[in-house]
Parts: structure tokens; sequence; C-alpha cells
């Protein structure tokens, strides 16, 4: 393990001296200090066994030597001396070889140690990346080694059971590096690349816990850290997002710092900025007058265009009239009605009233362009308000906003919530996601004798999965049947989709189940899972384009499926095969988005559907 040397650098506010008894005491009541914080951020150096990168080597002088350069007209002043630099993953190019890995990681500490004893000048606070990553957890267990020395010597504050995520406070700002990206666990929210990668260890959880112990409702400053952007569906699913979107709306969140691709500094998502060092080195500083500056160094000598905004250090000084979320979103949802929600976090002064707005448009913080408008009337601080909505069309894209006012004035969420009204079925049908979805509002909906299903997920049965992750709209049978319709269009943008007939012993993901599965690319299959949770075997395909009929038929324990242009001359798919499922089961239509676009939701439309005993 390689020495840690102390620098002279600027040391974490809970390290700069313990206050007297009588000085804390007069500290409570002193208005909030101002923050005067500088930091750089660089990712995606993808260091190789061989030689660093020599664009790499190059941008770490540009951090060595950048204190003291001039920021560009629209910023005044010089960059100042950084409190550290974060890094967002990616450190090293392949975190999977375990031939490579070592040399690289070894590269990467000679460019950037904890405190100054690589080429780097400043205290380095990094992460883990998707090229990082592997199952042993070899550079997670690098990371977790230089935490410890990082705690050790006073640049973070808390670190998480597992000993991978962590955060810590510059003056009145708190940061949390969460590694990959914000979740808990991989299946349903980083399914890209097969099963266990990219698992996030608990970030979210650490997360949630950290947020709620070391900010509460003060409204101080946060800064998240993870590698994917927030942005990235395709890498991590638009449910974790939601999860996390979630967690962070009850927050004063400036800025997310992340990497894994581009996109500079000045972006937004659900109404926070992220900025991405992909590449890129960047320079950021909270000034004295609370303007938060983040600019990337375009070229050695040369600067992009930046990012100003001002920020408030705390809900009290903030000098808002009120702040307001959407609360636990929505509830309820049925064809016609929903209950929303939303909650206050802070108030100036005591009164506030609640109003939400709603349509099938995004009015955003205009109230002439919503549709519609409920007066919640008063509300309390930190508690969760609701109502109840009628008159939704079923099968519809909907959006609403929660808005408070007080005597002070009047303040908005930041951005607005979309949900999707339930769809009509056809008499004892149902529609359910079996495994674990990727995206909300998949369903299905009845048009004149014709079922549009809608919904994520990321196989059925596909490369020899135990389990399956689709949208379920079905009925119970029992008995010799057989289910019978014609798929008129699937159109599906997404690198896997699949779309089919099913019969299954339950809803459970790994029941055992008989499909008949169209796939543009791979024709007609039969998908068989003869035994619960067990691999699922696939039959040769048959080729035929939509609009195509589908009929798979049972008749005692022998399913057998079949194909058809036109309804008339049938193409027997695969041969019969023998399954052994109780005399009830369900049996009904499937739809997946399939793997790497698990987070989009396809949609096929079935018509012609019937039953036949």
């Amino acid at each position: 393990m390689k020495s840690f040397r102390k620098l002279d650098v600027p040391q974490p506010q809970c390290a700069r001296g313990r206050l007297t008894a009588v000085a804390a005491l007069l500290a409570l009541c002193l208005p909030v200090a101002a923050a005067d914080v500088t930091w750089f951020a660089f990712s995606d150096c993808h260091y190789g066994s061989g030689k660093p990168p020599r664009t790499t080597h190059q941008k770490v002088d540009w951090i060595n030597n950048l204190p003291g350069t001039p920021f560009p007209d629209r910023i005044t002043g010089e960059v100042e001396k950084p409190r550290g630099v974060i890094m967002s993953g990616d450190l090293i190019d392949n975190g999977s070889d375990e031939k490579k890995y070592p040399g690289e990681w070894a590269n990467y500490l000679a460019e950037f140690g904890v405190n100054g004893e690589g080429k780097c000048k400043f205290p380095v606070y990094e992460g883990m990346g998707n090229h990082d990553w592997n199952k042993n957890l070899f550079m997670y267990n690098n990371i977790k080694e230089r935490n410890l020395k990082r705690k050790e010597l006073g640049f973070i504050q808390t670190i998480s059971e597992n000993g991978y995520h962590y955060s810590w406070d510059w003056d009145e700002i708190h940061f949390v590096n969460l590694n990959i990206f914000p979740g808990n666990i991989w299946a349903g929210e980083a399914d890209t690349y097969g099963a266990g990668s990219h698992d996030p260890l608990m970030s979210r959880a650490f997360l949630e816990k950290d947020l709620r112990e070391k900010v509460g409702n003060s409204g101080r400053p946060v800064i998240l850290i993870h590698h994917f952007r927030p942005i990235d569906e395709n890498w991590w699913t638009f449910s974790a997002a939601d999860k996390y979107h979630r967690i962070i709306q009850d927050y004063n969140v400036i800025v997310i710092m992340v990497g894994h691709q581009g996109g500079g500094v000045s972006n937004t998502w659900r109404g926070i900025n992220w900025a991405s060092s992909n590449g890129e080195l960047e320079v950021f500083r909270v000034k004295p007058d609370n303007t938060l500056v983040a600019v990337g160094r375009g070229s050695e000598t040369s600067w992009n265009k930046p990012l100003q905004k001002k920020i408030f250090l705390s809900y009290a000084t903030s000098g808002l009239p009120a702040v307001v979320n959407n609360g636990e979103w929505t509830s309820n949802v049925t064809q016609v009605s929903a209950m929303l929600s939303g909650k206050v976090l802070y108030e100036a002064t005591a009164g506030s009233e609640a109003t939400i707005y709603w349509g099938a448009k995004d009015g955003g913080d205009d109230p002439s362009k919503w549709e519609n408008t409920v007066k919640v009337g008063a509300v309390k601080v930190g508690e969760v308000f609701k109502t109840n909505i009628t008159g939704l069309k079923p099968w519809t894209e909907y959006f609403y906003r929660c808005k408070v006012t007080n005597s002070k004035g009047e303040a908005w969420a930041a951005t607005s919530i979309p949900f999707f009204s339930r769809g009509n079925l056809p008499p004892n049908w149902q529609t359910a996601f079996v495994g674990y979805e990727q995206r909300p509002w998949g369903g299905a909906h009845l048009v004149d004798k014709a079922i549009i299903l809608r919904g994520s997920g990321r196989d059925i049965g596909e490369s020899g999965q135990t389990i399956d992750n689709f949208q379920y709209a079905y009925s119970e049978q029992a008995g010799d049947f057989q289910l019978q319709a014609q798929l008129k269009e699937f159109g599906a943008k997404t690198r896997g989709p699949l779309t089919g007939l099913m019969m299954r012993a339950s809803k459970d993901a790994g029941a055992k189940s008989v499909s008949l599965i169209y796939s543009d690319k791979e024709g007609i299959r039969l998908f068989t899972r003869s035994g619960t949770d067990q691999k699922t075997t696939i039959s040769k395909p048959v080729k035929m384009a939509t609009p195509v009929r589908l009929k798979l038929v049972r008749s005692g324990t022998n399913f057998t499926g079949y194909a058809s242009p036109d309804g008339k001359e049938w193409t027997q798919v695969g041969e019969p095969v023998p399954v052994v499922m109780a005399p009830g089961i369900t049996a009904g239509l499937g739809v997946c988005a399939g793997n790497r676009d698990s987070s989009k939701n396809v949609v096929a439309f079935f018509d012609e559907v019937e039953v036949k005993k």
C-alpha cells in the first residue's frame, strides 16, 4: 500500500477546530456564513495497462496549473486552489479483465493519489464507472481502502456500511458520492449486460439515510456524484431514476455531477442541473455571493460556455416564500380517476395554501396553460397532502404540478409529474407486469375489439433465462382450449422486442409456461419452460411478417403453436411440447422491450383475440 502524506490544503469544516461551548451557542444565533468553495471535476480517464493515455496525462498538468488562471470574461476573478478533484468513474478501461486491471489501476494511482502522493497535487474523490465494474469487486474494494484513508485524513465524514459510498462537507455544501448510479440492486435497475452486471450495491439506500441524517429539512445545498447520467435510461432504468428522484426532490440539490458520456455543464433533468465531466476538465466554484459557477476547460488555454446560477445555503436564508414538491406522486390510478399529492418543504410565513394543476398537456409553471385546477387549501409543512381527481379518459397520458401560495408569494414544484390512466379491458381480462418493471405505466387497452399492449421488460425467456420480464394481459382458463389472435402491428424501435401469445401456470416470473413469440429479427418461435424456475427452450423459427395470425393450443399436457398469414393455412411452429400444469392457468398476450432497451415501453397491436374451448 502506498504511503500518504498530508498536504497544506483547506480542510473540511469539521476538521477546523472545535468551537467552545459559548462560541457554539453564539453561532446558533448568527446567520449562515457564505460559502467559498472551489473544486475540479474530471471523469472517464480510462487508464490502460500500458502508459497512461497522453491526453489524460496532459490534463493532470492542466489540473496542477489551473490555480491562478483567469476565468473567462463572463466569470470574474481567478481559479483558486481546489479543495479536491472529483472523478466520476471509468477510472480504468478494462475492469472486467483480470490480466489488465491490476496494471491499469497502478497507472491510475501513479497519477491520482488520495492526497497528492500521485502526479496530481490535490486530494482526489473518485467513484466507480461501468468500465471499472467487475463481479469480484476489484475496483470497489480498492476504492474502499482509499475511502478509509480519506476518513482518516478528515476529508470525508460518512462511509456506507459496505465501505463503497461516502459523503462529506465543504463549508455549507454537502457532497454524496454514489459510484456507478444511485440504485440498490441490479435486477430491474441496471440490467443492461446480464445478471448481476453494474450492481449499484445499495447506493440509493445510503443516499436516503445520509440526506435524512446530514441534511434533514435545513435546505443546505447538496451535490450528488455518480457515473451514469440521469438521462441514460438504457444504462439504468426509468424505474430506478424515479426512485432516485422521489428521494432527492425533498432536498436542495444544486447540481448532479456525472461522467459516462458528454454533455458539459448546462443541462437539466426534472428541474435539476447536471454536469458531465466525461473526458473534460471542469472547474466548479460556489462564490461568497452564493453563485454557483461551472465551466469546462476546452483546451489548455481556453474555456467553454459556463453555467452560473444563484443558490441558497438554507431555506431560512433563501428569500423564497415557500418550497414545494409533488409529494408521493400519483396513486390509485384507474381508467377515470387518480390520487395526486404534494408536500411543502418550507414556508417563509404560516398559512400556505396548495393548488394542484393537471391536464393532458404539461402547463409548466403557467396556470393559464393547465386544463384543470384543484384548490387543496391550507397545508402543513412536512406533511403530504392529497386530492382525488376524476374525469380522466382511459389510456391517456396526463401531467400534474403543485403550487403553494402565502402572503410572501407563490412557489411551484421544480417539475411536472407524468402519469397514464389505465386502459379498458375485455370482460374477465386483467393486466399485470411479470417480473421486475423497468418503466412504469405499462398496460393494455381494448379499442373496437383490438387490444393495445404496452410494456417494458428485459425479455421473455431469451438467452437461457429462468425468469420472464414483460407486460401481460390475460384471462384465467381451465381445461383444453386454444388462444388465437392476429398480431396486426409491432413496430417497436428497440434492440430485442418480443410479443405474442402465452399460457402460464401462474404470474410468477419463473412459472411454467409455453409462449408463441414473434420477433422482427428472429421470426416466430415456441418458448417452453417445462419446470418452475428452469431455463427456457426455444424452437426453430418460422419466418412470417406482420400482420400474422398466431394460435396456441392446449390439449391435456401438450401445447402446440401455429402461425398463419391469413388464418386459413396454418404452419406448425416447432414440435408439440409436454408441460404439466394444473387445470387452471392464465392465458393471454405478452410484450417486452428487450435487452438494453428494457427501460423503454414498446407497443403491440392485436385484434380478433379469442379463446375457444
